[in-house]
């Protein structure tokens, strides 16, 4: 059976009561780098225990959860967290649909909690935890955002075996296991033309820009700071990206391209570095070019 966080006795009690009470739901993020959002969806902020989550009328958006779904089984629990808001809400100080679209709650912790009050604001009982879980996706539309967090057993939906052979290597570029540095593969460029939010002139100097082709594109300064891309096709002084970027950028902005890899035996043996030297890198090569085909196999 779920407790209360304080008075868990009392709690039981008074619901065992049947009286008339409110209830509010509590909301609590905590981003990879530790920050801890509180927000709940009552009309006005709530302190239990000494923390205080705030209400719509201090963050500016309206929180809602359209579904909750728990199982006594090995069945993943889903929630889903409704954020209504404009494109002129802020988050600290930003547009709130910005941020969430650059990953800002990418891997939070979500946990939700349910307070009953006998009278308004009267948390004394502490609070009924409801769901804990991991962020799990994000779909931004015209009136606000939609988060999905799932519950911790989500890590054992894997799939068995973890790895397949295939042509292309395992690895993804310049992780723990391919070894790579990524700042042996990255360099500084200034935004020249731009056409678009996804197509642009980049200049960049020491290698050619065809070899960013599948790679990624930071923005480092102006309108679109911070936002990552990956750069579907490049030309001898453009870029194009796979999905625009959030802001139109102008020129004389600056970003940080990585480049890309095609995961083959042949560009892991001529890895090409951002000075336009060579890299040998074979012995981290985690594909499997000589496995035969299924029909051929046997």
């Amino acid at each position: 059976m779920r407790a209360f966080s304080i008075d868990d006795a009392a709690g039981k009690a008074f619901l065992a009561t049947r009286a008339p009470c409110h209830k509010a739901d509590l909301f609590t993020h905590t981003l990879l780098n530790g920050t801890i959002e509180r927000w709940t969806d009552y009309n006005t902020p709530l302190t239990v225990g000494g923390v205080t989550w705030s209400a719509p009328s201090q963050t500016g958006w309206k929180l809602t959860r359209n579904r909750l779904g728990v199982k006594n089984t090995v069945e993943v629990p889903e929630l889903e967290i409704r954020l209504a808001a404009d494109d002129l809400t802020l988050f600290n100080g930003q547009n709130i649909k910005q941020q969430i679209h650059n990953g800002v709650f990418d891997g939070a912790r979500v946990e939700l909690d349910r307070v009953f009050m006998p009278t308004p604001g009267d948390c004394g009982f502490g609070y009924v935890q409801l769901f804990n879980g991991r962020q799990s996706g994000a779909v931004i539309d015209a009136e606000g955002v939609t988060l999905t967090a799932k519950g911790d057993n989500v890590l054992m939906n894997q799939q068995a075996p973890r790895n397949l052979y295939q042509t292309t290597c395992l690895h993804t570029f310049c992780d723990s296991g391919c070894t790579l540095a990524k700042a042996t593969y990255s360099v500084s460029g200034t935004l020249g033309t731009v056409a678009n939010a996804s197509n642009f002139a980049v200049a960049i100097s020491g290698v050619a820009l065809q070899l960013f082709t599948l790679g990624k594109l930071t923005m480092t300064s102006g309108a679109a700071n911070g936002q990552i891309r990956t750069i579907s096709i490049t030309s001898a002084t453009a870029v194009a990206l796979t999905y625009p970027l959030y802001d139109l950028p102008a020129p004389g902005d600056t970003c940080t391209l990585l480049m890309g890899c095609a995961r083959t035996q042949a560009a892991c043996q001529t890895r090409t570095t951002n000075t336009g030297g060579s890299v040998n890198n074979i012995q981290h090569f985690r594909g499997y070019p000589y496995v035969p085909q299924a029909e051929i196999a046997v």
